[in-house]
């Protein structure tokens, strides 16, 4: 459907008036941050001054603050899920803008979003050439999003250049993880000798180095490495469970598994509500088929961290030794809804897919047994390519390094971590988020308000979208969305807001008839009707709906052919009649109403007053097919061609067309140009067409 030819409705009653001055509420809201409220305040005056180039420059900056606060506040406490979209739409407003691609840049590494932290990084080298500090950061950034996405070569690069930049711990350690990792063990125990020469002999660093190594194909160096902590500092949290997990990652001989279950019983000491130790430990145990004492082990863990799939895990592994079905299929399906990311610990959760569906089988549950087998299939095959272990897959909370002190006892600078066990700073942030909302919504409407006034309509409807996210309920906001989506022919959202709007304005005439033209573009033509006529309870606002259709020619075409596209044909024949009299040179009314005497059978009237839309209109695609088709349907093959090559040559991916132009050529007898044609209409007709074609 297109718009209607000369389609004009007055720019008095759709042109976009300016927004009241925004609400006091949402000045109060701004009470707390200084830069914020002037910057707000600034557009607002601005505005009021008619000065709206520097009103919308204001606007934006403030929304790019404000919204850029918002977006790191949920960074630092790990909420990445939100806080992208709000990074998104700061960078939407402040594209140059390099500390919030590097606050991104962080929260994307950091959420494991690795091709999002390496895009980026990438973006940002050129940004900090004067802050070797800044730089060396990006650098630091990129070479870690490179190494997890298993370019360590260019991770490598990466890192040494963040090391040269800024030669501090966590650089260094992060380019010695990716030099064990391309087994460049002389690199990695070079770059720890000036670590330890630096910071001196301490558990922690033993304790990072022995990860590093026990991630890498030196594993058996990580046991000395723990050993070294342990002698440092015999109750050092984490250190024995650390030497367990190595130890255990060495091999899996009866001296080696005793030796880690006495470290394991050793941490509990020192950590009695360490979570893994005592998981660690129901495994071990049912391993050794102590399964009352591995049950009692693996509770204690469950009851230390609900959360946590791998006791959960090893405990549906043992229900099902112990064919104990209903427990283990309680436990097996726990430990997968607790699973988020599948990939953590090589795919273990395959496992608990894997005994799933063995449990599921034998209790003849075929259907979703075969569905667990297939999960769990896949899993398998993933963990297969990938190279390294994390310490039998103990180690998995412990990725991160720790941060040791300088001989003057101050702290190493830190990779930026989220504060996610800070619930007091999540209370912050929403009360701050709850009292900044109304002055965004206010603000992405005034920016809306002000690109309709210089007719930029598109933009102003994503603005007004943005502002009916932060504050749907924002006063005339629903007149502004749908005024500006009519303007900018997007119709279908402009239904929506002007039906609020009508609802709560009956008496609005000139925008029930905005509403009327849309719901009939968007081929909702009872919709259409019923809305200019009105209920009888509007009868005042729909006789004015009427009055101003009236007045319009081309309403009154949409009127005419709404009648006709309801099946009443009569009436609306009527109607287009009297219009193509009044007004002859409408090609949409000589169209609708060659379609309405078609409808009725009268062939030759139809064909006349469509050979006339035809003549009044020759880019008209829709009237050159009604034309052959109506032909065609007479038998006129011959006579049909010529008019539905016309429609496909000017809508050359409408299958419809081309669908009826291969019946043509073949009726014709044309069977080359036929076979053509109906390879056209299927490609056309192709999910995936059509889907390029909306």
């Amino acid at each position: 459907m297109s718009i209607p030819s000369k389609f004009a409705i007055a720019a008095a009653f759709i042109a976009l008036a300016p927004s009241a001055v925004p609400q006091a509420a949402s000045k109060a809201g701004l009470a707390g941050d200084s830069t914020l409220k002037d910057r707000y305040t600034a557009a607002i005056r601005f505005q009021q001054a008619g000065n709206l180039d520097r009103a919308a420059t204001e606007y934006r900056a403030f929304l790019a603050d404000a919204v850029g606060q918002l977006a790191i506040g949920r960074a630092h406490l790990g909420d990445y899920t939100k806080a992208a979209p709000l990074f998104d739409e700061a960078l939407a407003l402040a594209p140059d803008s390099p500390t919030l691609r590097l606050e991104y840049a962080r929260s994307a590494l950091l959420a494991a979003d690795y091709p999002q932290a390496e895009t980026l990084a990438g973006a940002l080298l050129n940004d900090f050439a004067n802050d070797p500090h800044q730089l060396a950061e990006v650098h630091q950034i990129l070479g870690r999003a490179l190494h997890k996405i298993n370019k360590d070569q260019e991770a490598r690069k990466e890192l040494e250049t963040a090391v040269a930049l800024d030669p501090i711990f966590a650089n260094g350690y992060d380019l010695a993880v990716v030099c064990l990792d391309l087994d460049d063990e002389k690199c990695a125990t070079q770059l720890f000798g000036e670590m330890q020469a630096s910071f001196g002999d301490i558990p922690e660093l033993h304790m990072d180095f022995g990860r590093a190594y026990g991630n890498s194909d030196f594993a058996p160096r990580a046991v000395t490495e723990f050993r070294k902590a342990i002698a440092e500092s015999p109750r050092y949290p984490g250190a024995h469970y650390a030497l367990a997990a190595a130890l255990l990652d060495t091999g899996q001989d009866q001296a080696l598994v005793s030796e880690a279950e006495a470290e394991l019983k050793k941490e509990v000491e020192v950590s009695p509500r360490d979570f893994l130790s005592y998981a660690a430990l129901g495994k071990i145990a049912a391993n050794q088929h102590q399964y009352v004492e591995a049950e009692k082990y693996l509770k204690r863990a469950t009851t230390l961290n609900p959360k946590s799939p791998d006791a959960f895990l090893y405990l549906g592994q043992m229900y099902y030794d112990n064919s104990r079905t209903a427990d283990a299929e309680a436990a097996l399906r726990v430990a997968i809804r607790l699973t988020t990311d599948p990939s953590r610990n090589r795919y273990q959760i395959q496992k608990a897919h894997y005994l799933l569906g063995r449990l599921l089988m034998q209790q003849h549950r075929e259907k979703e047994a075969r569905v667990e087998m297939e999960i769990a299939r896949s899993f398998a095959n993933k963990g297969l390519s990938k190279d390294k272990s994390e310490l039998a897959g103990l180690l998995s909370n412990s990725s991160e390094p720790t941060q040791p002190t300088n001989t003057a006892g101050g702290p190493v600078a830190p990779s930026p971590v989220a504060d996610v066990s800070d619930p007091a700073a999540g209370r912050e942030l929403s009360a701050f988020e709850k009292q900044i909302a109304p002055a965004i919504a206010d603000s992405y409407n005034n920016l809306g308000v002000i690109a309709a006034t210089g007719s930029g309509y598109t933009d102003a409807l994503r603005y007004f979208q943005r502002a009916a996210e932060w504050n749907p309920a924002l006063d005339g906001l629903d007149l502004n969305l749908g005024r500006a989506a009519f303007m900018a022919s997007k119709f279908s959202d402009a239904v929506a807001p002007l039906s609020r709007y009508v609802s709560v304005h009956p008496e609005d005439s000139g925008i029930r008839v905005a509403l009327a033209m849309s719901q009939f573009m968007t081929q909702n033509y009872t919709a259409c009707l019923e809305t200019l006529k009105g209920s009888e309870t509007q009868g005042a606002a729909a006789q004015g709906a009427e009055a101003l259709t009236a007045s319009i020619p081309q309403m009154q075409y949409v009127y005419a052919e709404s009648l006709v596209k309801t099946g009443q044909l009569t009436q609306g024949e009527h109607r287009l009649e009297s219009l193509a009299a009044a007004h002859p040179e409408i090609a949409d009314v000589h169209r609708g109403l060659g379609e309405a005497l078609a409808q009725e059978g009268q062939k030759q009237k139809a064909t006349a007053e469509l050979r006339t839309a035809a003549s009044l209109n020759g880019k008209d695609a829709e009237t050159r097919y009604d034309l052959g088709k109506l032909e065609l349907d007479s038998g006129d093959a011959v006579g049909a061609i010529p008019d539905l090559e016309a429609a496909a040559e000017l809508a050359p991916t409408d299958p419809r067309f081309h669908r009826e132009l291969a019946s043509a050529y073949k009726l014709a007898s044309r069977t080359v140009e036929a076979e053509k044609e109906q390879q056209l209409y299927e490609q056309l007709e192709t999910p995936q067409a059509q889907k390029n074609q909306q």
